[in-house]
């Protein structure tokens, strides 16, 4: 890659394969990242061209060995002599016919190491995870956490730049790592290990005392690591899941209440003349869901019909709920088939997931295995990871917004994401808040501003119930004062009994979604990366009712 308009820079190769980058935007923000330490740039990487100027769209396009031009912004391609004689490059064309193996030249930044990473040790070492970090310097030094993933951490090199960009050494990048106990750290497996907490030097003498914390330094440390209570055992009664939240998408009612309201002549022509009208499965404050059956193929439907005159007030909601399901096409969320309005309604036709809702799956098994709830954590995440990637945001997951089909044991075998209402586009921090309390982040709740890594901390409050049946932030008296505190707080368990038999690598991950700092919150794809959900097995003795 080259940045655009540069004859004088050499270019860096990386390895670009579907597992590292899952979006074209994942891999741009990489190339930010990379290029902003070696050349001038005047933004953000937003475009990628061939060498004579076409535009790339997509990660498929980029084709084995070839070289791609790097713009900011709204840049024009400018026509030169790019430095295609890179050495690196020719070299690793030669050695390869996959673009996904080849590997970023050598750099200065580089310390007990080739420079290199194969991808076969990216693939098995690497895994999202958060360290400490304690910079070099006058006592008592900087203590800093930084999340380390495929995206940031694709090298040993790629991590020191990281390390670099963190902990901000008056004497410039950082070039030497050390563990706690002073063991240098010289390749990238030794950042993904049992130590994670690590000292950050430049170029500068390393002292004999070095690795000595004071005791300011210790307990910062110690902070950093937000230990929990993993081994308590819960005393008086257990704590509840929330009450059902009235949603507006599929809440089952007596049919009888509504039966005469909607009636088939009642609909468009559109409709009426395409689809056959069913039994009602639903209805919500301003909306009534019924089931569909499609002339020609038979295949059904749910159609929701939402009343105007009770969204007074309300309609830009609607009008962003409809126009975000128009932009989504993913297997694990709800797909928007068909949209029509008249002067009083607005009629939706919807995929029809059968099984119900989660929140009333929760209700009937309490708590779910490992792998049962791997297999919906895992579908959330998809389509969370896919939404993120094109700036959505949902800013309303629940249970109750989680559709889940099940097998003839009443096992979950897919769940989808629906109940778009509060979802919208983000192009800078949001402020408004919103939500259902139970799964609010804390970064609403002191309004300076969140993005798409309030969905992380939603799933992450619905992984903990799967489990064990209940929230981790509770309010004693439920009051929503209490329980707003206790996110702010930040502060959860695992107590006994209820989590007893239950892996610690899902308690890992949980920990990792439900970090108060966005900075440091896993993202969706992190999700995805975590061994719980990418390994084959897990330990799941426990009887999950």
């Amino acid at each position: 890659f080259f940045r655009n308009g540069d004859r004088f820079y050499t270019g860096s190769t990386i390895p670009v394969s579907g597992e590292r980058y899952r979006s074209f935007d994942s891999l741009t923000e990489d190339l930010t990242r990379l290029l902003e330490d070696s050349v001038t740039l005047t933004g953000a990487i937003r475009t990628i061209y061939t060498l004579d100027g076409k535009k790339v769209d997509k990660l498929e396009d980029l084709e084995d060995g070839k070289c791609y031009v790097c713009s900011c912004n709204n840049e024009g391609f400018k026509k030169i002599d790019y430095n295609t004689t890179n050495t690196s490059i020719v070299a690793a064309t030669k050695n390869t016919n996959r673009l996904s193996r080849l590997i970023r030249p050598v750099s200065p930044i580089k310390n007990g190491s080739n420079g290199t990473t194969p991808l076969k040790e990216i693939a098995s070492v690497v895994h999202p995870r958060i360290v400490t970090l304690i910079r070099n310097g006058v006592k008592p030094r900087k203590i800093l956490r930084l999340l380390l993933n495929k995206r940031n951490s694709p090298s040993y090199e790629h991590v020191l730049t990281a390390i670099t960009q963190c902990v901000k050494l008056d004497t410039g990048c950082v070039r030497k790592v050390f563990t706690l106990s002073g063991v240098p750290v010289l390749k990238l497996a030794d950042f993904f290990g049992e130590e994670d907490v690590f000292f950050a030097y430049g170029n500068e003498r390393v002292g004999n005392d070095d690795f000595e914390l004071e005791t300011d330094e210790r307990k910062a440390v110690q902070a950093t690591k937000k230990t929990l209570r993993s081994n308590t055992t819960r005393t008086g009664p257990k704590p509840k899941m929330p009450i059902k939240s009235h949603n507006d998408t599929f809440v089952c009612v007596d049919e009888t209440v509504l039966n005469g309201v909607i009636s088939p002549d009642s609909l468009p022509l559109e409709l009426q003349a395409k689809y056959t009208l069913g039994s009602i499965i639903g209805d919500g404050n301003f909306a009534v869901v019924l089931k569909l059956k499609d002339k020609s193929t038979n295949v059904e439907y749910a159609l929701k019909i939402i009343d105007k005159s009770k969204c007074s007030g309300k309609g830009h909601y609607l009008a962003a709920e409809i126009r975000v399901m128009k932009k989504l096409n993913h297997p694990y969320i709800i797909q928007l088939v068909q949209d029509i309005e008249t002067l009083n309604n607005m009629y939706l036709v919807l995929e029809l997931v059968r099984g119900g809702d989660l929140f009333d799956a929760i209700t009937r098994v309490t708590r779910f295995s490992e792998n049962q709830s791997k297999v919906m954590v895992k579908h959330l995440a998809s389509a969370m990871s896919y939404m993120h990637a094109i700036s959505i945001v949902h800013r309303d997951i629940k249970p109750e917004n989680l559709l889940v089909e099940l097998d003839k044991d009443g096992n979950v075998v897919l769940l989808k994401l629906g109940d778009f209402g509060l979802a919208c586009e983000v192009t800078e921090p949001l402020l408004s808040v919103c939500g259902t309390p139970t799964y609010v982040a804390p970064e609403i709740l002191m309004e300076t501003g969140y993005g798409v890594k309030i969905d992380v901390w939603a799933a992450g409050i619905i992984l903990y119930i799967l489990l064990c049946g209940f929230p981790p932030f509770v309010s004693p008296d439920n009051q929503q004062e209490q329980l707003f505190d206790a996110i702010l707080n930040g502060f959860f368990d695992f107590p006994a009994p209820y989590w007893n038999n239950i892996g610690d690598s899902v308690r890992d991950l949980i920990i990792n979604m439900l970090q108060s700092d966005p900075e440091l919150r896993f993202s969706s794809e992190d999700i995805l990366d975590h061994p719980w959900l990418t390994s084959d097995v897990v330990d799941d003795t426990r009887d999950p009712n």
